[in-house]
């Protein structure tokens, strides 16, 4: 694994490439998301061979959901940087690491108060997911996740969109093309994570959107894969804690 990886835009800007480079984002996430679903079909094949069945409220039903579909995140997005930009930005982090650890840390929370700020003032109701929904039948389930979010959830997402697309599309659109695009690959697939329509789906995303930025954000400044799984680990760790609490 490297810890140095070219950072500056090719000189291959022309639209044809850049229009290739987002194919070839859009191919690799529509890839992971194909094995993840087969991963975890065969998963629930496996538990019902054994005779278990497992009900659609409890966390086990959950994690049995999710952990495939996010292990196949982490390989493709391995993958993918090894294929398409011949390393892994992964290394210890520094205390300058430590510090946009922090930085990202508090970015990604302002996000969550401009949601919060939106929310008040539009008179959006109280936000309504799938896992909400689940969590008020069985409220482990988000002790659940924030230990999957540290173990396994934030490094899947992150080798996949900072690591795999990012890196990729650096390349022909330069660090803030790069950002932007994959922020937005990311926010979009998180849609059918919330119930209702329209706006009321419409600002979370949004919101997660300028999460993916902050992330993508501190990814360049370190060059450092470390760092953003570990705003991403700690920051769904801590909402999804405070939501147990307050459940």
């Amino acid at each position: 694994m490297a810890a140095e990886v070219d950072r500056s835009p090719s000189t291959r800007t022309s639209v044809p490439a850049r229009l290739r480079a987002i194919a070839v984002a859009l191919v690799t996430v529509a890839v992971a998301l194909f094995l993840g679903t087969v991963f975890t079909i065969a998963v629930f094949v496996l538990l019902l061979s054994l005779g278990l069945v497992l009900d659609t409220t409890t966390s086990v039903f959950v994690v049995a959901a999710l952990l495939p579909s996010q292990l196949a995140f982490a390989g493709v997005g391995l993958l993918a940087m090894l294929a398409l930009l011949g390393s892994v930005s992964v290394r210890t982090p520094t205390r300058g690491d430590l510090v946009w650890v922090a930085l990202g840390l508090g970015g990604s929370f302002a996000a969550v108060a401009v949601l919060v700020i939106i929310s008040t003032v539009v008179d959006l109701g109280p936000l309504q997911s799938a896992v909400g929904e689940a969590a008020t039948v069985d409220p482990e389930l988000l002790v659940a996740l924030a230990v999957l979010s540290i173990l396994v959830i934030a490094p899947a997402e992150e080798f996949l969109f900072r690591g795999a697309i990012q890196g990729r599309l650096r390349k022909n659109f330069g660090p803030f093309g790069a950002i932007g695009i994959a922020s937005a690959i990311f926010a979009s697939l998180h849609v059918f994570n919330f119930i209702g329509g329209g706006i009321v789906v419409l600002v979370p995303v949004a919101v997660l959107f300028l999460v993916g930025v902050v992330l993508g954000y501190v990814y360049e400044r370190t060059g450092n894969l470390v760092v953003p799984i570990a705003v991403h680990a700690l920051y769904n760790a801590t909402l999804f804690l405070s939501a147990f609490v307050t459940v």
